[in-house]
């Protein structure tokens, strides 16, 4: 008796050491934690895939070693991350450093990631041929190289650049640094690529020198304001873009953009005298609720002196594109098959350089948004693994008048390294 007395005493210290010693790494994290909404937007960004049990549940509270369990998947998938996300992942291992050590997980290794710079790559072969082009031959063949940077300068900043480099073949490449700006947890700023809405009003990639900053959360507003030079004119350009997430299948945007008073002659079309280049607004949706389907569509309106001077009033424009699959860079033999149209009356003017298409750079109606009218169709195949081949005709013609022809055919490939 004395014996197993002894014994059970024993056992009930040794647990009572045990105990104590777990408690804190098997205390619940509390149901509002910022570490619940962090590792959800990880789990959106494909960086992790769930609690431990390969769920996310939402409803139901975990323990901090649960939650370490899920930070430590997050730093052995860090290269997939950006760097908004490194530094949320970074932010989450300083939380979660004791659980994490007990898992046996350094946390050095992420910090130490912190300044590298990492570099990728995409080239572009393309080839375009079009009806009636506005200057030279029918044809072109064009060799493009870009070269994206992604440094994490803290755990709340980031730089990112591009090199571009173009060039028709045989030809010597035009090159320039056409990216280099910072993000912020709400900010970016530098010379950056800028997409509104849908890119109806404004979607270019290349050569904003400017600042953005974002507030919200399911409903996101985001000022802009830059300055681009077009070579033979300059835009000033500032704006709101709103974006709203109505569930997982829709979300709705809203744009509002407008140019400063300005000398009008060098855009050409006609132009001249002073006044504003764009007055724009345009509201748009996306909804993948349809297996295997995504609609894309958006709709504005011009008020621009620009816009009255050649159309007589305000110019109106819309879009959308209706795609069945589409193309996964990581996934050979996969695909994608779209339809599209678009209507633009002259003087919409707007400056798009990659829509929901990609359209020849020789059409003779100028702006790819401005006067034109017309369907597109589509498809792109992944050919091998990170390489896309995409085919695209568009049957436009002016909106004016009809009479322009500006059919064109578009063959690319993509490569990404």
């Amino acid at each position: 008796m004395k014996k197993s007395m002894i014994i059970t005493l024993v056992l009930v210290f040794v647990l009572g050491i045990a105990s104590t010693a777990f408690a804190g790494p098997f205390a619940d994290v509390p149901a509002k934690h910022w570490s619940y909404d962090a590792v959800n937007k990880l789990a959106n960004a494909g960086i992790v895939g769930g609690y431990p049990d390969g769920s996310f549940q939402g409803d139901r509270i975990i323990t901090r070693y649960e939650m370490a369990q899920v930070v430590a998947k997050a730093m052995a998938n860090s290269d997939k991350a950006d760097a908004e996300n490194k530094a949320l992942i970074n932010k989450l291992a300083d939380e979660y450093a004791q659980e994490l050590n007990n898992l046996g997980v350094r946390v050095t290794n992420l910090e130490n990631k912190i300044g590298n710079i990492k570099i990728t790559g995409q080239v572009r072969e393309w080839y375009e041929y079009v009806d009636e082009p506005a200057t030279g031959d029918k044809t072109a063949f064009k060799n493009r190289l870009l070269l994206y940077m992604d440094a994490p300068l803290t755990k709340d900043l980031a730089f990112k650049g591009r090199y571009f480099a173009e060039s028709e073949w045989g030809s010597s490449a035009e090159t320039s640094l056409d990216q280099a700006y910072l993000v912020g947890k709400n900010f970016t700023f530098g010379r950056q690529p800028i997409h509104l809405g849908k890119g109806l009003v404004y979607s270019w990639g290349a050569n904003q020198d400017g600042v953005t900053v974002t507030v919200g959360n399911k409903v996101k507003v985001t000022g802009v304001a830059f300055k681009h030079d077009l070579g033979s004119a300059d835009i000033n350009l500032a704006g709101a873009n709103v974006v709203y997430d109505i569930n997982k299948n829709l979300d709705m945007t809203l744009v509002y953009a407008k140019t400063k008073s300005q000398n009008l002659a060098p855009f050409g079309l006609g132009l001249a005298g002073r006044g504003t280049f764009n007055d724009t607004w345009a509201a748009g949706f996306g909804y993948k609720g349809i297996k295997n389907i995504g609609i894309t569509a958006e709709y504005g309106q011009n008020d621009s002196d620009a816009a009255k001077l050649l159309n007589g009033d305000t110019a109106k424009a819309w879009v959308a594109q209706v795609k069945y699959l589409g193309a996964d860079w990581a996934k050979p033999n996969t695909y994608g098959l779209w339809v599209g149209y678009r209507k633009a009356e002259n003087g919409f003017l707007a400056h798009t350089g990659d829509l929901i298409w990609e359209t020849a750079t020789n059409i003779p109606t100028g702006y790819m948004m401005n006067n034109v009218k017309g369907m597109e169709f589509g498809i792109e195949y992944t050919v091998f693994n990170n390489g896309i081949m995409t085919l695209q005709y568009q049957d436009f013609e002016d909106e004016e008048t009809g009479n322009i022809n500006a059919k064109n055919f578009t063959a690319q490939l993509r490569y990404m390294f």
